[in-house]
C-alpha cells in the first residue's frame, strides 16, 4: 500500500512555503518553523531547498562532515543572503 498526499499535506506545505518567502532574518525562519511544528532539521533543509528551488545539492563547504544543525545554519544564511534568487 502507497502512501497518498493529502490536499492538507499540500496546504501545509505550501503555507509553510509562502511563510518563508517573507522572511528576512534567521529569527523569522526559526518562528515559521517553530509555528508550524518543524524541529527537524532534515525537514527545515528541505523547505529551505522547496523554497529555493534548489532540486540536487553537491555539498555543503568544509573541512568536516557538519552535523545536520551546522547545514542547516548554512542554508539559513545562503537563504538570507537572497543569492538564490537570482536564479529561479
Amino acid at each position: 500500500m502507497s502512501a497518498r498526499i493529502t490536499a492538507e499535506f499540500i496546504d501545509f506545505v505550501d503555507s509553510v512555503r509562502l511563510q518563508l518567502l517573507g522572511c528576512t532574518t534567521a529569527e523569522e525562519i526559526e518562528a515559521v518553523f517553530s509555528n508550524s511544528k518543524i524541529d527537524d532539521f532534515t525537514a527545515k533543509i528541505e523547505f529551505l531547498h522547496r523554497v529555493m528551488q534548489i532540486q540536487k545539492i553537491y555539498g555543503v563547504p568544509g573541512d568536516t562532515t557538519p552535523s545536520d544543525k551546522d547545514i542547516y545554519e548554512y542554508y539559513v544564511r545562503f537563504y538570507l543572503g537572497g543569492e538564490w534568487k537570482d536564479f529561479i
